[in-house]
Parts: structure tokens; C-alpha cells; sequence
């Protein structure tokens, strides 16, 4: 033993029995068994010893228990703490002895807590409940839809969800506050459905008729823009953790997530613009190529599974997919049972592997998209190799090992696989319905397991070929008149020597024989001779060019008729096609095999001139490409039927486990989805959830402050009872929630009694008695400086946006890359979402914010164009400048803040500009003389208004 550990024990002891003897001193106040006994007990040794497991048949969740003991005896002797077995193993120095065994020890104050409790008499309540059945936790039973209350006043009420929430407020004596002013309520809905504030022409529409039915048709025009997929899609981002790929992007090389992941972010905006229902997208999430497996525009939703992916190691990947499929859909901690039975929650360790079965057959997978080049075959991975992104193409999941097979290990170490222990096979907990799992296995279309069948790819190919074919043959067209303009010109030289007979020494040799000192007549006829010898390789290289690409494309042909004999008709002698297709290649080989001689040759031709080094190296470069050829031209004898296919070949089946998971997951008998789901929806709207653990819905987590509005939505979500309207539609429970009486109330009414009461009572606003204001999200904040500006580019979807542009490029902050190893600065100053966890994001208020916001040139830029544009919109409607100049000031503050300036504000901001405007002038030239249009102080002033405006609180608040 090290000393380090004897003297850490010494202390440990002696700390303890310091605190004992102040225990045990006179006078020492009796232990409340209910407030300090018993939550040491619930927090440490419930899981071991309560409703959820029973160790040594002892159970600690109530002092009858304890005192009745297990297999060991009594727990405790009461009055005597020494001689009580629970408080030996409490005080254990041996790890492998002590109690609980996990986790630190019991503090020297706790222990002398149990101490004291025992010596005092052990006194507990004779009535004390035992800890409730976890089965019958409140998460884990069905939900059912609850009557909307009957309230003594529900003057106040427009939906059920007011009357919910008024039943809390009436037995709590709170009052609602009244609905918010127009111009509020329209900024805050504005944000809240696209995460843009409305412009001032949007504004002033509404303030004409702020009417109910005004506000609803803004409501539906808003749920049907496309900025709203927008808004909403990276609120989903942040709970299904998106990120692009990262892991060494400065090598580059893809470690965690994927590139072109981007599509999956482009199909979370599609979907929910379209409106697709909440359970169709969690069952295209996790098994999309199994229920749309032909469909692109579907099976790119498996990047909820790709990002989870980590190369180095595949556990981490099944780690990575067991828990966040668990607190993203279910709101359940799976990850707490991979090394263990779970603490709280009737989890065992065997259920975690059997979630971790359904994703055991998994490998990721390439496939083309129309128009773009051949990403290529997804690279299995090399120790040492980097990869880099691909560029093109989709990314997606498949069953790659439809046999594999899920050992349970132990303490989290893939290497401890119990021995002789049989898999572990795909389910769900038994508890949650887990009985009613099925898996069944799916066969796939053969565009799927074959995407070479695809007509697109195909065309691809043909078009490709048939494009190398015209391109070899106009550079054939145009090499032959080069090799016959060679041959006139060497006629030419010839006809000089031999005027009488022009074809006399047409013959290379007989012209050396005939000229053995070549005098400068013969030299331009051995040039000639060189030019027409280098025209006419270079006609024998574009011909075998020309009859390489028309055998490459005879070859495509052959090889599209045998898939189609094999995989789509089924008829013909298939045998014969593929014998045809694996010829025809054979053939296209030995014809590319005739372009590396011509080249050859023509390279020993060339090097002739040129040293001996340079010519022996052609030489036998030109040797073993004839050889290559020989070889490739006899191997079209050879009797085969194998031929290369037009893409990768995957299996024609998948196991069908993720399917059988979705399905189970989005079953309306599920208790947790729905209710998962809704929470979100209901932060995302109020900016508190019913359930403050998002992704923690066990028995660990915090319960629902409105259990039955909880249980209400979640019936609605699934159920809906509106007409006309599809289970799980979001579109038609965000359009419930805001225009519910509850959004629409204010967010404070300064100097008022019944609202100094209802802070008196709930001064954390837990009941919702007024609308919560929230600061901007960080997208919020820079999207809508942008918007307001008028600058914002609204194109939609795309490959992710380097974050370097993030002050350079228009586009909406959801389009840049964001990932585990960096973010946009910007955004991160405003508390950006961590790619990696984000189930509810963080709130900060720091002073770099508002830095970010005054000490920034792009913002400079913005605050220049934007008071501008308004200067020059204003209207001289007296012709005098102080009126425009007033217009200016109102239109400032409704295009920034979307509310007109106080009277007092008024008066402040046209000061301003007034000083400032003096201020400038006088620092950009002391003399007075007039300053140029660039440097114009009243111009500058103005700007500087609309500076300090992009600051105020009313415009990064959401009130």
C-alpha cells in the first residue's frame, strides 16, 4: 500500500471520530431520521437495496427494513452503533468491502449522522411507506388524457392548455397578467415561428387590425414559410446533436460524424416545412433505408445515426447510438446501464447491450446523387491512414453484418465479453412495453442493394462514355490532317533532293545510305522525317484513344444488358450476357492497353536524341507495356462471366431491427415519446419545459411541475382532437400553442399590485402566471441583425459554410459548420449549442456580449446600410429636415426594436444625432470646411444611432 493511501485512511478515520465525539457530546441534537437520515439512504444505497433491487434480500427504504435486515441479519442494532453491521461496511477501509461500492465513501458527517441515528434508538415512522414500485413510475405508465379542469373563472381561457394552467393559478391565488400589446406580441411570435423579427411594413399591418383573427392568419402564414423549417430545424439540431464531421480537420481526416452530413440537416428544414409527422421522422431517422430504401430524399435521415459515428472505434459508435437514441426519443439514460443494472430506473445491463443489438449490424455507406461525380466506395478503415471528406455523393447507414452478434461485457470494457454467455438478442425493456418488439427482416429493392440499376447512374455512365468517345474522336480528327501535313512537307524536302524522282528517298535508310554527310538540305529532310514520325504517333495514340473510349463504352452497354438479364428482367440466357459483359471489358482492357504502347513508342522515338539513360528507360517502359498488352489481348480468350459492376453490391436484405425500434419507439402505447417530444415544444415556445430534465424522464429525473397539461399535449400531439389534422402534426400543436391566452399574456407589468403578489407566491414564474422573457438564441441574434439590416440571404439548404465567413457570408447561421472541435465566435458568445450535447441549451449574460455587439466592423456595416436605406425611405412630409429627421428616429425604432420611441426616446435620440453630428464634424476637420459625402457627420450620427439600437435590450430581448 502506497503511503499516500495509509495517511489518507489515518485522516479519513480520525475525521470521522472527531465528528463521532461531537456527536456523542452532551447535550447532541436528536437526528431527524425523514430529513437526514433517510436521504443519505435514498441517494446512496436505494439503488442496491430498495424497490429496484434487493441485495442480500436487504432492503433500506424504510427503518423497518433496516432493522429487520436481510441474509446477514439485522441492519442495525438499535442504541448500539458499533455493533451495527450497516455502519461496519459504511466505514470499510477495503474498497472491495466497503459500502456502496461505488462512488466516493460516506462523508465523516454522514456516517456520524447514522451513528447518532442508531445510538439515539433508530426511530423511524411506524407508517412509513416502502420506495413506490419503479414500474409504476410516472414516466413509465401510459399517458392518458385528462378532463380539462372546470375553473371558478375562466373568463381569461382560450384553449385547454389556459385551463390547465389556470387550475394551478386559482389554488395557487395567482393572477394572470393581461395579454401582451400587439406590437409585443407580433416581435415575440415572429421569433419565435421563424426566428426573424418582423420588418416594419409586417409591423404596421398588424397594428391596423390586431385583431384575433388578424393574428391567426399571421400565425398560419408564418407556420407555412419556409424560414420557419428554418428556425425549428435547429432546434431539433440541438437535441439530435448534429454536427459536421471533425475529429483532425486541419489533416484533414474524418473521425467523428460524417461529411455530406449536411443533407440531413437540409431534410430535418424539408420535413418540417412540409409538416411531416413527428413519428414519421423519428422512424425515418433510425431506419429510413429499411422503410424508404430507393428514396434519397429519405434515407439521408439515418444522419441521425452517421453522426453518431466515431472511425477509431466502433464501440464508441454503438455507445454513442444506445444513449442518445435513449435521451433524444425516450428521454431515458440507457448509457447509466452499460457498466451496471441501472441506479434508478428498472434498466438492467442486459437491456442496454439488447439496444445496442439493434445497431450491431451497422456500417456506413457511399451512394451517388444525380448529377455529381462518384463519391467512390465508403474505406473501411486503416490503422494510420487519414481519410478525408467526400465531396460529393450521400452518406447513409445499411445492415452490412445481417448475422451480427451483441456480447454483453462487464464495468464498460469491450474485452471483458462474459464467457459462455449466449448473445444478447435486439429488444427494448420489458418494463416499456419491451414484450411487443419485433424484428423482422426486410427485403430490400434491388436499386438498393444494387444502386447500379439506377436509371440515373446509368445515364451517367452512358453519357460519360459516349462524351470520351467524341472527345477521342475529334482529337483523332484533329491529328490526322497534322500527320498529312507532315507527309506533304517531307515530300516537299524530298522532291528539293531529287527533283527527277520525288519518291526516291522516301525510304529513311536508302536517304542515309545516299547522303553520308548530310549538308543543311538534308538536315530539314531528317526533320521532316521527325515531325511526320511524331504526327503519325501521335495519330496512333489518339487512335488507340478512340478505340479504347467506343470499347469502354461497348463494354458499359454489355455490362448494363447482363444486370438487366440478372437483376431486372430475369430473362435471356443470363449466362451468355454476363459471358458478353466480362468479354467486352476484357476487350476494353487490351484496347487501353494499346494506348500505353502507343505511348511508349512514342517515347522511345523522342528519347532517341537524348541520352542513353533517357532511351533505356523508354525502352523498357515500352517493353513491359507490350508485354501488359500481349497479356490483356490474350485474356479475351479466357471463358468468363465475372464483370465489374456499375456500383458497390450491398445485401439484399436488412435485418429489419431498426425498423422494428422506430416502430416501437413511435406506437402510440409507448409512454415516452410523445411526452418527450411535447416537452421540447412546449421550452422551445415558453422558455421553461414541464420537465426540467429533458432527456432524463426516469426516476433520477425532475417530475412534471403540470403532469396532466404534460399528458394533454402528448394525447394531442398523437391524437389530435382539431379536424382535419394529422396525428403528430407539429405545425398544428405549435399553432395551439401560440394562440393560447397563456403565450399571449405579457412578460411583466411594472406597478402593479396584482403582479408584486404573484412574485410574492412565484417569483420564478414555475406556474406560468405571465410570459417569460428570454434573451435571443444565439442564431436569433446574428440572423436577425442581418434580416433587419435587409441583408439576410434566404437561400435555402446547401453544403455546410466554413464559420470563418460567419461575419462575411449572408446566409443564416443554421448553414455554417458546426461541430465538436469549434464553432462560429460569434455564436459562441451568445451561448451557441454544444454539438455534442444540447438537450437544452445554457443561458449566460457576460460583458464579451455586448463587446461582440460595439466593437464589431460587420455590425459598423450593417448599422451604414440600414440607416441609409432609412434616411433615404424617410419623407419630407413639411419639407423641413427636423420632420425627416423624426421619421428617421420612428423608423429606427420600429425597424430595430418593432415599436415606436417613447416620447421621452424621442427626444434623447434627436439630441443625439444633433451632438453627435457636431461632435464628428469638429474631429473630422477642425476647420469647418465642408466634409465629403463618405465622412458626412450627420450621416455618421445617424449610423451610430442604429448602432446603439442593435444593443438595446429591446432588441436581443424576447419580451
Amino acid at each position: 500500500m502506497l503511503a499516500s493511501d495509509r495517511r489518507a485512511r489515518v485522516l479519513t478515520v480520525l475525521a470521522i471520530g472527531a465528528f463521532l465525539l461531537a456527536q456523542d457530546a452532551p447535550g447532541a441534537e436528536p437526528v431527524d431520521y425523514g430529513r437526514q437520515v433517510k436521504p443519505i439512504l435514498k441517494q446512496r444505497c436505494y439503488a442496491c437495496h430498495g424497490a429496484l433491487k434487493r441485495q442480500a434480500n436487504l432492503r433500506l427504504d424504510t427503518g423497518q427494513a433496516i432493522r429487520q435486515g436481510g441474509d446477514g441479519g439485522p441492519a442495525i442494532e438499535p442504541g448500539q452503533g458499533d455493533e451495527s453491521l450497516l455502519l461496519d461496511r459504511v466505514r470499510e477501509t477495503d474498497a472491495a468491502l466497503r459500502m456502496p461500492p461505488e462512488g466516493a465513501p460516506l462523508s465523516a458527517e454522514q456516517v456520524a449522522i447514522l451513528r447518532t441515528w442508531i445510538e439515539q434508538g433508530a426511530i423511524s415512522p411506524a407508517d412509513e411507506p416502502p420506495e413506490t414500485d419503479p414500474r409504476k413510475h410516472w414516466a413509465f405508465l401510459p399517458p392518458v388524457r385528462p378532463t380539462v379542469p372546470v375553473l371558478r373563472d375562466s373568463s381569461w381561457v382560450r384553449d385547454p392548455i389556459d385551463a390547465f394552467l389556470a387550475e394551478e393559478h386559482e389554488q395557487r391565488g395567482l393572477t394572470p397578467l393581461p395579454p401582451a400589446e400587439p406590437h409585443v406580441l407580433l416581435r415575440r411570435l415572429y421569433l419565435d415561428l421563424i426566428g426573424l423579427p418582423p420588418t416594419r411594413a409586417q409591423l404596421h399591418e398588424f397594428l391596423a387590425d390586431p385583431s384575433d383573427a388578424s393574428y391567426e392568419r399571421i400565425v398560419d402564414r408564418l407556420l407555412a414559410s419556409p424560414q420557419y423549417g428554418e428556425r425549428w430545424g435547429r432546434h431539433w439540431m440541438d437535441v439530435w446533436r448534429y454536427s459536421d464531421w471533425y475529429g483532425r480537420r486541419a489533416v484533414p481526416d474524418v473521425l467523428n460524424s460524417y461529411a455530406q452530413i449536411w443533407r440531413w440537416r437540409d431534410w430535418i428544414v424539408r420535413s418540417l416545412n412540409g409538416d411531416k409527422g413527428y413519428d414519421r421522422m423519428v422512424r425515418e431517422m433510425l431506419a429510413a433505408d429499411e422503410l424508404a430504401p430507393i428514396d434519397d430524399s429519405s434515407v439521408v435521415a439515418t444522419g441521425f445515426v452517421v453522426r453518431n459515428f466515431y472511425r477509431w472505434n466502433y464501440n464508441i459508435w454503438m455507445k454513442d447510438n444506445v444513449e442518445h437514441t435513449g435521451k433524444a426519443f425516450l428521454g431515458l439514460t440507457f448509457n447509466c446501464a452499460h457498466c451496471h443494472d441501472h441506479k434508478y430506473d428498472p434498466i438492467k445491463h442486459e437491456d442496454y447491450f439488447a439496444l445496442r443489438a439493434v445497431f450491431e449490424p451497422l456500417e456506413i455507406r457511399h451512394d451517388r446523387v444525380a448529377g455529381e461525380p462518384d463519391p467512390g466506395p465508403y474505406p473501411k478503415y486503416d490503422y494510420g491512414k487519414a481519410y478525408g471528406p467526400i465531396t460529393s455523393g450521400l452518406v447513409r447507414v445499411f445492415d452490412e453484418k445481417l448475422d451480427a452478434k451483441t456480447f454483453l461485457y462487464t464495468r464498460g470494457e469491450s474485452r471483458n465479453v462474459v464467457p459462455d454467455r449466449p448473445p444478447v438478442p435486439p429488444g427494448m425493456p420489458s418494463f416499456l412495453g419491451g414484450a411487443s418488439f419485433e424484428v423482422k427482416p426486410i427485403d430490400l429493392p434491388a436499386e438498393s442493394s444494387y444502386p447500379g440499376l439506377r436509371t440515373f447512374i446509368r445515364t451517367d455512365e452512358m453519357r460519360a462514355r459516349d462524351a470520351a468517345v467524341a472527345k477521342s474522336s475529334a482529337d483523332l480528327a484533329k491529328s490526322l490532317p497534322l500527320a498529312h501535313a507532315a507527309e506533304r512537307a517531307l515530300a516537299d524536302r524530298e522532291a528539293k533532293l531529287a527533283p527527277d524522282n520525288p519518291r526516291a528517298f522516301a525510304d529513311p535508310f536508302m536517304s542515309i545510305l545516299a547522303f553520308p554527310e548530310p549538308g543543311p538540305v538534308a538536315s530539314e529532310l531528317q526533320a521532316a522525317r521527325t515531325a511526320l514520325e511524331a504526327a503519325r504517333t501521335a495519330v496512333a495514340i489518339e487512335e488507340a484513344g478512340r478505340n479504347a473510349a467506343m470499347a469502354e463504352r461497348d463494354a458499359i452497354q454489355a455490362r448494363i444488358a447482363a444486370d438487366d438479364a440478372k437483376q431486372v428482367s430475369a430473362s435471356g440466357d443470363i449466362k451468355a450476357r454476363r459471358r458478353a459483359a466480362s468479354k467486352a471489358e476484357r476487350r476494353a482492357a487490351a484496347a487501353r492497353a494499346e494506348i500505353d504502347v502507343a505511348r511508349g513508342e512514342s517515347a522511345v522515338a523522342a528519347a532517341g536524341g537524348k541520352s542513353t539513360a533517357e532511351l533505356t528507360a523508354a525502352s523498357q517502359t515500352l517493353t513491359a507495356a507490350r508485354k501488359a498488352r500481349d497479356a490483356a489481348q490474350a485474356a479475351i480468350a479466357n471463358d468468363s462471366t465475372a464483370y465489374t459492376p456499375l456500383s458497390p453490391v450491398y445485401p439484399t436484405r436488412s435485418t429489419g431491427r431498426r425498423t422494428a425500434l422506430a416502430n416501437w419507439i413511435t406506437n402510440r402505447a409507448n409512454p415516452l415519446a410523445a411526452r418527450v417530444a411535447v416537452n421540447h415544444l412546449w421550452r422551445w415556445h415558453f422558455g421553461t419545459p414541464l420537465v426540467a430534465t429533458t432527456s432524463d424522464f426516469g426516476r433520477n429525473g425532475s417530475p412534471p411541475t403540470h403532469p396532466k397539461l404534460l399528458d394533454w399535449l402528448a394525447l394531442e400531439l398523437m391524437e389530435p382532437t382539431a379536424p382535419s389534422v394529422q396525428p403528430w402534426s407539429m405545425k398544428a400543436l405549435h399553432r395551439r400553442l401560440v394562440t393560447s391566452a397563456s403565450y399571449r399574456m405579457r412578460s411583466h407589468q411594472a406597478g402593479v399590485s396584482e403582479a408584486d403578489r404573484n412574485r410574492g407566491i412565484d417569483r420564478e414564474n414555475q406556474w406560468y402566471w405571465h410570459f417569460p422573457a428570454s434573451r435571443m438564441e444565439a442564431e436569433e441574434v446574428r440572423d436577425g441583425l442581418l434580416h433587419v439590416a435587409g441583408a439576410l440571404d434566404s437561400t435555402l439548404g446547401g453544403p455546410d459554410i466554413d464559420f470563418a465567413q460567419g461575419l462575411t457570408s449572408a446566409r443564416r447561421s443554421l448553414y455554417f459548420t458546426h461541430h465538436g472541435e469549434a464553432r462560429m465566435t460569434f455564436l459562441e458568445l451568445f451561448d451557441a449549442p454544444d454539438a455534442c450535447d444540447a438537450y437544452k441549451r445554457s443561458t449566460s449574460v457576460v460583458p464579451q456580449q455586448a463587446l461582440a455587439l460595439v466593437n464589431n466592423e460587420w455590425l459598423l456595416a450593417l448599422s451604414r446600410t440600414l440607416a441609409d436605406r432609412l434616411w433615404n425611405e424617410s419623407e419630407l412630409s413639411t419639407g423641413s429636415e427636423p420632420s425627416r429627421v423624426e421619421t428617421f428616429i420612428i423608423a429606427s425604432f420600429e425597424q430595430i426594436l418593432t415599436r415606436l420611441p417613447t416620447t421621452r426616446e424621442r427626444e434623447l435620440a434627436g439630441a443625439f444625432l444633433a451632438k453627435q453630428a457636431s461632435l464628428l464634424a469638429r474631429l473630422s476637420d477642425p476647420s469647418g470646411s465642408a466634409a465629403n459625402s463618405k465622412d458626412d457627420p450627420e450621416a455618421r450620427a445617424r449610423r451610430d444611432l442604429v448602432h446603439a439600437l442593435f444593443s438595446h435590450n429591446d432588441f436581443v430581448t424576447i419580451h
